[in-house]
């Protein structure tokens, strides 16, 4: 087993930037060796949720987007963010009615995936929902989605290929896909992936 102590020490921290979303601290550190350097930190004051959503007939929904910051227009699940003061799943729950209108009768969070952990401190919980009642769909004013419904098997696909490229999404769904095929998720939506 590796060594998983803690191997740093924080000597200072400088705060430069500040903003609703993200703080960006200049830390300097000194390492278990010795060797001290400057450590630059994205600091999240939210999280951002993915959500796959599964239908009794075994489809899901994709999301399409413009990404301001990649300048590409991406394909992934429901995603959203929350402050870390909200439970995930309020977030998850209030996302997947936004951006799809379904409400879901079963969520089960599959794992908190550090989005970045070389440079952020940002964790993106992903959850699996199914049992799902279909409603309208009231997206942000200045969110232009795509909705885009397809079999589950295509969505995994599609994260195989490299058309799903959001690290969130494509964790999600392949941890779904594994899952099955080992038979480690709840009957009910084990019934709904055959």
């Amino acid at each position: 087993m590796p060594d998983q102590i803690n191997p740093w020490e924080t000597l200072s921290s400088q705060r430069f930037y500040e903003s609703r979303y993200v703080d960006v601290d200049q830390d300097e550190v000194r390492h278990r060796s010795g060797r001290i350097h400057p450590y630059t930190a994205l600091r999240f004051r939210f999280y951002v949720i993915a959500v796959l959503p599964i239908f009794a007939d075994g489809s899901t929904r994709l999301i399409g987007q413009y990404r301001y910051l990649a300048r590409d227009y991406t394909w992934e699940l429901p995603r959203g963010s929350g402050s870390k003061s909200v439970d995930p799943l309020e977030t998850a729950q209030r996302e997947l009615k936004e951006e799809t209108g379904a409400t879901a009768g079963q969520w089960l969070e599959l794992f908190r995936l550090m989005v970045s952990p070389g440079v952020t401190d940002e964790r993106a919980p992903c959850f699996v929902a199914w049992d799902l009642s279909q409603g309208a769909a009231d997206p942000d004013s200045q969110e232009d989605l795509t909705i885009r419904r397809l079999p589950f098997r295509d969505a995994v696909a599609a994260a195989l290929d490299g058309t799903i490229s959001d690290a969130a999404s494509v964790a999600t769904l392949l941890a779904v896909h594994t899952r099955a095929a080992q038979g480690n998720l709840p009957a009910d939506l084990m019934r709904r992936l055959r």
